[in-house]
This record gives C-alpha cells, sequence and structure tokens, in this order.
C-alpha cells in the first residue's frame, strides 16, 4: 500500500488505510463512507463523479492522512 493516498487508490483501500478520510468524504457530501461501489472506485473516479478537482480532493486526503505525496 502507498504511503500516501494516490489518485488510484480505491475508496475503501483508503479508509481502511487512513480512517479518519472519512471527515473528508463527510466535509464534502461525498457518500463515499457508505458506499457500495467504494471497494471499486479510486478517489479519481470519486473526483470525477463529483465533479470536484482531484488535485484540491487529494490535498485534502493528504492533510487529513498527515503524509504527503511526492512531487
Amino acid at each position: 500500500m502507498p504511503d500516501a493516498p494516490s489518485p488510484m487508490l480505491t475508496v475503501e483501500e483508503a479508509l481502511r488505510r487512513w480512517p479518519q478520510l472519512a471527515g473528508v468524504f463527510l466535509r464534502q457530501r461525498l457518500a463515499c463512507t457508505g458506499c457500495a461501489m467504494a471497494p471499486f472506485d479510486t478517489l479519481r473516479d470519486v473526483a470525477q463523479s463529483y465533479g470536484i478537482d482531484l488535485a484540491a480532493l487529494l490535498n485534502d486526503v493528504e492533510r487529513a492522512a498527515g503524509v504527503s505525496r511526492p512531487r
């Protein structure tokens, strides 16, 4: 599993690794925490499905996870 959330990480994997990410999804009013697609949808899919900026979502997720992606 990656050291930081990546766009290709599924919601389920991200929440398993960093449970505190549920707060990010809830604050943004995303149904990801209880969604049946969580095992399949990636963070990139979530951004696309909800029409939100992927970079902004990843920044929020990284901040909540307490990690950062290599740039």
